[in-house]
């Protein structure tokens, strides 16, 4: 039995759509079927990630702040400080523009 995310009533496992108040009902599991390659056998290890792109975010991010701290590193060593008070706000603003 499905129940409805919305009215909270118990459907057929096969409805696609509440009886009672319409609203599309949504399945959390996957069939087994569903797993089986294009050569018919399932295939048990293979590991599919649902959001790829938020761990090339989490690149993206980390390139950055490297890219900060080797500045830093860089000119702190060569006691001028002026060109990171224009570099710090451009890697923040370029990470806010790429949502990051």
């Amino acid at each position: 039995m499905i129940t409805c995310n919305k009215c909270g009533k118990k459907n057929n496992n096969a409805a696609k759509y509440c009886s009672g108040c319409g609203h599309k009902l949504q399945s959390g599991r996957h069939r087994a079927d569903d797993r089986s390659g294009p050569g018919g056998s399932a295939d048990m290890f293979k590991i599919t990630l649902e959001k790829p792109d938020i761990y090339s975010k989490h690149g993206e991010a980390w390139v950055y702040a490297l890219f900060l701290l080797g500045a830093v590193i860089f000119f702190t060593y060569h006691r001028l400080y002026w060109p990171l008070y224009a570099i710090t706000p451009v890697i923040a603003l370029l990470a806010w523009f790429r949502k990051i």
